[in-house]
């Protein structure tokens, strides 16, 4: 177990937000990359995601956000938008490298470091996707908001 502290910058980002089951959101994320790809650009960076449940729903909300190779004039509409930068100067970063476990924990593990070194945490996580050979791992980044 391993935590560490840091920045996450990303540029040219584009974000799509889609709600849906737990495990379908990898379809939405194959989704947003064809589009980019079909629109001529191509990811400069993992997928990363952030996850909210819905009230009285089994179904979550999902933020996606991927970082493509150029700037973009976009505008802003319900399903997607862009951000020139995805900026947070200080955070905490678990790997969670078992698929099988419980993200919950995961998160729980963030919360009770933020609470020893007394800093308080943003309420919803990023999770960077990063394929691997074999399967994947996610890296859980907690924005720091105060200390």
């Amino acid at each position: 177990m391993k935590i560490k502290r840091g920045s996450l910058i990303l540029h040219h980002v584009i974000s799509v937000k889609e709600i849906c089951e737990s495990n379908e959101w990898m379809n939405a994320s194959k989704e947003l990359r064809n589009a980019i790809i079909r629109n001529g650009l191509y990811p400069t960076g993992p997928m990363i995601y952030q996850m909210r449940n819905i009230k009285e729903s089994d179904k979550k909300e999902f933020t996606l956000f991927i970082p493509v190779n150029a700037p973009i004039n976009m505008e802003e509409n319900e399903k997607f938008f862009y951000l020139d930068t995805l900026s947070f100067e200080d955070g905490l970063t678990y790997r969670h490298s078992d698929m099988d476990e419980d993200f919950e924990d995961s998160y729980e593990l963030l919360k009770m470091t933020a609470q020893s070194i007394g800093v308080e945490l943003e309420e919803t996580f990023y999770n960077i996707y990063l394929p691997v050979f074999g399967g994947s791992i996610v890296d859980i980044y907690a924005p720091i908001i105060k200390m």
